[in-house]
């Protein structure tokens, strides 16, 4: 793909690193690490497990189990003699591109690189290799970790700038909406939130102050897609501000005082001056960032699967954050192909263009929606537990099952889907969880079609 390092490059860099040392003192550093590789790879872990900047991203079980695993393969891979050197650079360049999804820095798999150079120095040391023959082992096991690092950010960077170029493009995309239309019903979104709330402290003196608050539809917008989508504006934290001064200052006193009229109208003054200017941060934030419209399905108006990797970074980054979880639903419908084949290319576009706005009506203000295929659908659900993602699943898939859509002048059909679900499970890695939602799917299509299915 264009931008990727080509990995025929370093091939003839692995084989300059193997004759740097004789056969039979390759032999006993292999020997040495297979020996060694649980040790290794408890001393790696323990050491990333200390670093506060690795620790969120592999503490959880799911990815431990796998990983020490994983770590011990790729270690005794690295020095097995009978490894081709392009096999070699395959491992590395998948390894690089993991890291650049999952946001393992370049800085990060460096210093892991020195614990495990360091902790096989530590062995090789007592072996009983000659003194030539050790400081043979030592530069060929140094360089052999070098070169592996050295793939492994070669691929990493490439993976990255594609991520950074996918973030700012979402970024167009959404700016390049009719933004006069999507500040109104953000607009809509907060008065709604300021009705919901003044009902339940001030005016209803029967509700329940003390039961949990659900996040509103301008609660999960803005957690979940203005502050990517306007990454760095000051108004976003600002937001947050006042919104948390209302939630956790201003309700709980209003509950206190609210048998006082004097006393609770000053705090309702209080209230309605937070989102006076919460209605006037909103406006200037979306003013400022006013663009050219760039970027959506000219089907549908969607996003396309282009933009899935910043916004699921993101998502993952809230969910392990804040201990909470999200879902992704894999959506195809069923019979598509028959439309398009009887009724025409109009007849396809009118389907597909209908779905969306099915889709669209059905789910939340802060969850996502791509068409990623010719006939299917992602949904990204956020703030979502398996029940919750099944039981949106489900009622997507009845909407679709119920609904007559006009394709043209006297044509209407109905439709069925196949909904394929996955539940983030602390996994940092995104593509694991899209091949779940697509293992699901295709379960669901091989099972009958016109159902959901989860795969956990």
């Amino acid at each position: 793909m264009d931008g990727e390092p080509s990995m025929d490059g370093f091939v003839p860099e692995w084989e300059k690193v193997r004759s740097l040392a004789g056969a039979r003192t390759r032999e006993q550093v292999a020997r040495l690490v297979a020996d060694h590789a649980e040790m290794l790879s408890a001393i790696f872990y323990d050491a990333m497990f200390a670093d506060p900047h690795a620790a969120p991203l592999l503490d959880h079980s799911v990815v431990n189990e796998r990983l020490h695993a994983s770590m011990r393969r790729w270690l005794v891979q690295l020095f097995d003699q009978t490894v081709d050197p392009a096999a070699l650079a395959r491992t590395q360049r998948t390894t690089g591109e993991v890291h650049a999804r999952i946001g393992v820095s370049v800085a990060l798999v460096s210093r892991g690189a020195r614990v495990l150079t360091r902790a096989l120095f530590e062995r090789l040391a007592p072996s009983r290799l000659s003194r030539p023959a050790l400081i043979e082992a030592a530069q060929y096991v140094h360089e052999m970790f070098a070169l592996a690092i050295d793939t492994m950010n070669s691929a990493y960077s490439a993976n990255a700038n594609r991520l950074a170029r996918s973030e700012e493009a979402y970024r167009l995309f959404f700016l390049g909406q009719d933004m006069k239309a999507e500040r109104e019903r953000r607009r809509s979104e907060l008065l709604e939130w300021a009705h919901q709330i003044l009902d339940r402290y001030y005016w209803d003196e029967r509700s329940d102050t003390t039961a949990k608050e659900e996040h509103s539809q301008f609660a999960l917008w803005l957690q979940h897609k203005a502050a990517m989508l306007f990454d760095g504006a000051p108004e976003v934290d600002l937001i947050r501000e006042d919104m948390e001064r209302v939630e956790t200052v201003l309700l709980p006193q209003l509950s206190r005082v609210r048998a006082s009229h004097a006393d609770a109208r000053t705090v309702v003054s209080e209230i309605n001056r937070c989102i006076d200017h919460i209605k006037e941060l909103l406006g200037t934030m979306f003013d400022r960032y006013l663009a050219v419209e760039d970027g959506r399905d000219s089907v549908t108006a969607l996003l396309n699967r282009r933009y899935f990797p910043a916004i699921a970074r993101r998502e993952i980054e809230v969910a392990t954050a804040q201990k909470s979880q999200f879902a992704v639903l894999m959506i195809d419908i069923d019979s598509f192909r028959h439309v398009a084949d009887n009724w025409g290319f109009d007849a396809g576009n009118q389907l597909l263009s209908r779905a969306a706005l099915l889709l669209q009506d059905h789910l939340r203000a802060g969850d996502f929606v791509f068409r990623v295929g010719e006939d299917e659908f992602l949904v990204l659900l956020v703030e979502s537990s398996p029940t919750a993602a099944v039981r949106v699943a489900e009622g997507l898939r009845k909407r679709f099952e119920a609904a007559q859509i006009t394709l043209g002048p006297g044509q209407a059909t109905s439709v069925t889907v196949s909904v394929g679900v996955a539940v983030f499970d602390g996994h940092p890695d995104y593509q694991r969880l899209l091949d779940r939602a697509d293992t699901a799917l295709r379960r669901a299509k091989a099972e009958g079609r016109n159902r959901c299915v989860i795969e956990t």
